[in-house]
């Protein structure tokens, strides 16, 4: 029997993988130290709650936008172009906000303009570099390889915003967008060495509404399952995915810390989910992915409720270390659920619905934890947050039965919209 080891990092024995993850992990280093940065930036010029959940909002507004036409793209363009083409734009927009900052030239409307512009080129980089995946490693070590895809996610959450609030305490803001923009050399260089062999067949391209219709189609058809997995991953999205974009105001106002210590929350929660997504990469293939579904979510529900009730800086960091943990195990599940349960030639489509709800639903989270931190206070918005969550998740999971059977289908290759083989 393989050791726990080899079954942990099976998917590295592909060279393209371990040139991927390489790359990756240099560039999304560089990525949340300027979600650090950028929090901060925003509170030192506004001192708002408010402004601050716009930021987050815009960041994310660009997923309702235009995800859904970055994952038809995804299905019928070369996928490795696309996320090429997607990291250049991230350079470029990060050298640009170092450059404002440097020169003393900053402004909240510039801010807002450049989060969008991140976002965007964020809403195409998703379902496009998720929906690459499987051409790197095919289908058997898809379900490791994306939950060591989330390991990196989530490792680089950890080190990223450590570093940031390092940085912006020692020598200032601007060098984090600055390194960012140097980060996104390494996925560019990596991308260009691949030797694909598992590359799906390039097909014509529908037009969206179409190819929209088409994937609904199937959901309703032949998995309808995950069309309520998706409404969940909304709702999570809303009420509690979103208490992020408060930490910045929780940090400084709550646990009485700077930028140090807020960097230190975050690289709290990405080192928790960091081993959560290990965890997964080990057991995911000895048990039903439906402990791991329900149980992660829940776990960082409880952790986001404790949280909200302390003023101790350190039981702060435990209780974001086991939501980082409950979230990527939850998150990285559901990623593996919705690519091995739809045909090769929807896999763009369902990544970018993946994509749509996990991420496209944080805009109006983020309105409603900057709103309501406003006039509430950023720990009963958590704790609100935390709770509609769970009501939530709990009645979806009564309601429909479908929803305790979840399981992997790593047989199916192209099946026609109404379930016919071709």
């Amino acid at each position: 029997m393989p050791s726990a080891f080899t079954e942990t990092f099976a998917s590295f024995r592909h060279r393209n993988y371990r040139l991927f993850f390489l790359g990756q992990t240099v560039s999304l280093i560089g990525s949340w130290m300027q979600v650090v940065a950028q929090g901060w930036l925003v509170l030192t010029l506004t001192n708002s709650a408010f402004l601050l959940g716009l930021a987050g909002a815009l960041h994310t507004l660009p997923m309702l936008l235009f995800s859904f036409w970055g994952g038809v793209i995804a299905d019928h363009a070369d996928k490795r172009r696309m996320v090429m083409l997607t990291n250049a734009a991230g350079l470029l927009l990060a050298l640009i906000l170092g450059l404002l900052v440097a020169f003393d030239l900053v402004a909240i409307w510039q801010i807002m303009i450049l989060v969008f512009g991140v976002g965007t080129a964020m809403a195409f980089d998703i379902p496009g570099r998720q929906a690459f995946i499987i051409d790197l490693v095919g289908k058997s070590d898809l379900p490791n390889a994306i939950a060591l895809n989330s390991s990196l996610f989530n490792g680089t959450r950890a080190l990223g915003p450590a570093f940031a609030g390092l940085l912006i305490a020692s020598v200032g803001i601007a060098n984090c967008f600055f390194l960012n923009a140097l980060s996104f050399l390494a996925p560019l260089i990596c991308l260009s060495l691949l030797r694909l062999h598992y590359q799906s067949t390039l097909r014509a391209r529908p037009r969206t509404l179409a190819g929209l219709q088409e994937l609904l189609t199937f959901i309703r058809h032949q998995r309808p399952e995950l069309g309520w997995m998706m409404t969940i991953m909304a709702c999570n999205s809303i009420f509690a995915f979103s208490f992020t974009v408060l930490l910045p105001m929780i940090a400084r106002d709550v646990l009485g810390t700077g930028p140090e210590g807020y960097g230190f929350l975050m690289a709290a929660s990405g080192l928790g989910a960091f081993f959560g997504a290990l965890t997964l990469a080990t057991f995911i293939r000895r048990h039903s992915p439906v402990y791991f579904f329900w149980g992660g979510a829940f776990l960082m529900f409880l952790a986001l409720l404790f949280f909200s009730c302390t003023e101790n800086y350190k039981l702060a960091l435990i209780c974001l270390f086991i939501a980082g943990f409950g979230l990527t195990v939850n998150i990285s599940t559901s990623n593996s659920l919705f690519q091995l349960n739809v045909p090769d030639e929807l896999r763009g489509r369902i990544m970018s619905l993946f994509s749509f709800t996990f991420i496209g639903f944080t805009p109006i989270g983020n309105f409603f934890y900057g709103t309501l931190g406003q006039y509430f206070g950023p720990c009963f918005t958590v704790r609100l947050g935390a709770s509609l969550a769970i009501i939530l998740s709990l009645s979806f999971l009564l309601a429909h039965p479908k929803l305790r059977r979840l399981h992997f289908n790593t047989e199916m290759d192209t099946i026609r919209v109404f379930g016919e083989r071709k």
